[in-house]
């Protein structure tokens, strides 16, 4: 999926109650599902947005899922849906707004886009611009507010809407460097919001059947004995796996009260015996994961145990909550990477293991710091500067100039990622703009010699 709106995902989960007879019957599980696709060629049509919202519908009904599913709707069809929508919400158990298909940010709110919207942000200003979005897109938080005053137990929005369009860049520059990306949203008491990548970001449309965010969100959603956190927990590790850390999926929850499986409970099983210790009288990694203070993680990051002191910090987060204590050992395991990299000319095992690190080290960024965290953003830029590099010794250089863009836009002063990009684009023969990459890194305004030498010389050997 590619620009628009940080737009994920909304399930929504309300109180189940049994009305009397003389009542309205009260649904316990409710979902909207909505898949656009047929946009006109200035939005830019989709592949997948209708497949994914037919099987996120069938999936949801076969949970017990009362199901309003639309294609292909206008803004006035939206509106109808969402009214539809509105009068099935009162007091249910669960329910759940998914959208697939364009959504853009504007001045810090997200739009999903009807189709035949009619929205044209050419030369329009900022006042205007919002003008446009309030008339003629859909502001995703509107839904959001009519699943809350509803007084649901549980409320989920989904939103699998972060794909490139030419409707998201800015007018007024005509950048069209800019794939967009939803904004963050501050789901209100009792819902989560979810994305199917972090804000600011495009997520990929998909070359199968269905997306790559919903493809892996479906499989999660029909697992039984899986929680609601534990089902995007999980689809964000896949999806991450899957996009070698190039698409990293993002919720926000306030969600309350008891854990709500929507698959079930796992079935009963026989409890397996103990694991058995190998030849060196020790359990293996995998078996167990003890509760560590931050100082025996910090060893395991000093001692370069990059899975054992990732499962760490997940079981930690997962029993105090996101915190500060994984900072630094992340930040440890990426400088490891740094030296694995140094005398690299190509590919090996050690590039390999630094790749895989830098896939871990992004995926517990996303687990086990706070989204609002000091060193969140920086890291996730050293994390994916790094996994460039590796991508640029294992010949992937298109996938490494991905790398650096993600990493030039959360560090914008750091003058490393330009440059490299700059050697990413000599890989692939832009000369040009590897040579205005290199340029750029040799800027007074960056305070770091080192990578203004090494943009010089790249420069002085393009001539």
């Amino acid at each position: 999926m590619n620009s628009c709106l940080p737009l994920a995902s909304l399930v929504i989960l309300g109180l189940a109650l049994t009305g009397a007879a003389a009542e309205p019957k009260i649904t316990p599980r409710a979902a909207l599902v909505i898949g656009n696709a047929k946009y006109e060629a200035s939005v830019g049509p989709l592949r997948n947005a209708v497949s994914d919202a037919k099987a996120v519908a069938k999936t949801l009904r076969s949970l017990g899922f009362a199901v309003i599913e639309e294609h292909n709707v206008s803004r006035d069809e939206l509106l109808k849906a969402v009214a539809e929508f509105r009068g099935k919400l009162r007091n249910t158990q669960v329910a759940i707004f998914y959208y697939a298909g364009h959504g853009i940010s504007v001045a810090g709110s997200n739009y999903l886009i009807p189709v035949k919207s009619g929205y044209t942000p050419d030369a329009a200003d900022a006042a205007t611009l919002h003008m446009l979005a309030e008339t003629k897109l859909f502001n995703a938080e509107q839904v959001v507010a009519e699943m809350s005053a509803a007084g649901g137990r549980c409320n989920l929005v989904i939103l699998d809407a972060c794909r490139s369009t030419p409707v998201a860049r800015n007018p007024q520059t005509r950048d069209l460097t800019i794939s967009g990306g939803l904004a963050e949203m501050k789901p209100p008491a009792g819902s989560l919001i979810a994305f199917a990548t972090d804000a600011g970001r495009t997520a990929q449309d998909g070359t199968g059947a269905n997306g790559l965010y919903t493809e892996e969100l479906l499989k999660h959603l029909r697992t039984p004995g899986l929680t609601i956190e534990q089902v995007f927990k999980r689809t964000r590790a896949d999806v991450m796996r899957r996009s070698d850390g190039t698409q990293i999926p993002a919720e926000y929850s306030r969600l309350v009260g008891e854990d709500i499986y929507l698959a079930g409970l796992a079935p009963a099983s026989v409890q397996p015996p103990p694991p058995a210790a190998d030849v060196d009288g020790r359990v293996p990694r995998a078996s167990v994961v003890p509760l560590l203070t931050p100082e025996a993680i910090h060893k395991l990051a000093a001692a370069g145990r990059t899975e054992d002191c990732v499962d760490a910090l997940k079981l930690t987060s997962a029993t105090r909550g996101p915190g500060d204590f994984a900072a630094g050992p992340l930040d440890t395991l990426l400088e490891l990477t740094k030296e694995d990299l140094k005398d690299a000319s190509g590919p090996s095992p050690k590039v390999e293991g630094a790749m895989q690190t830098c896939v871990l080290v992004l995926e517990a960024l996303g687990d086990c710091l706070p989204p609002g965290h000091a060193q969140r953003a920086a890291l996730t830029a050293k994390a994916q500067n790094r996994r460039g590099d590796c991508l640029l010794l294992l010949g992937r250089a298109a996938d490494a100039l991905t790398a650096y863009n993600i990493a030039i836009r959360l560090a914008p002063n750091d003058a490393y990622p330009i440059f490299n990009r700059g050697r990413a684009h000599r890989a692939l023969g832009h000369t040009d703009e590897a040579k205005a990459d290199f340029t750029m890194a040799t800027n007074s305004k960056f305070n770091q010699p080192k990578a203004r030498q090494l943009a010089l010389a790249a420069l002085a050997g393009a001539e």
